[in-house]
């Protein structure tokens, strides 16, 4: 009989430890989730005049974020406006309200140039274009056009 609980005892000591260790892995590999992370998106568009635009794209890579502002040269053309040199697009810009908006965001094949100047390292990556609801931050006064700060981005929707 006590052959069977030294045993059982040896046995429920290896489970409970094997069973931490597998919490460790858990953990371990949460970590590298973290930080093998990579986003690059555009937090905000601020329209400065008729004819120039700053974007803040917003770049984490593992529990890391940068932000880069790029100043760039704008062309409307009726609701659509293409930014810099083939760097971003806005299609369908829609005014909800006074300070609301909808538009498409889509990104220019140039804009690669530009994470790579945010960190040493980069993962190949693709930026995911979205449709996206925003809210104007910085209304137009005669020195600003408008501020408009990105609030919720969804996937395309087909009505778009």
């Amino acid at each position: 009989m006590k052959k069977i609980f030294l045993l059982s005892m040896f046995l429920s000591l290896f489970t409970c430890g094997k069973g931490d260790n597998d919490d460790a892995d858990i953990v371990h590999n949460i970590d590298n989730i973290d930080q093998d992370f990579f986003e690059c998106t555009v937090d905000y568009v601020q329209f400065v005049d008729e004819e120039n635009v700053i974007v803040r794209f917003e770049i984490t890579l593992g529990k890391e974020t940068n932000y880069f502002y790029g100043r760039y040269s704008y062309i409307k053309d009726g609701n659509n406006y293409t930014i810099g040199d083939d760097i971003v697009y806005i299609v369908n810009f829609q005014t909800v309200s006074d300070k609301e908006a909808k538009f498409r965001f889509i990104y220019g094949g140039s804009l690669g140039f530009f994470c790579a100047q945010v960190f040493e390292e980069l993962p190949v990556h693709i930026h995911q274009n979205f449709d996206a609801e925003a809210e104007l931050e910085i209304l137009p006064t005669e020195r600003v056009v408008g501020k408009w700060k990105i609030k919720k981005k969804s996937n395309f929707s087909l009505e778009r």
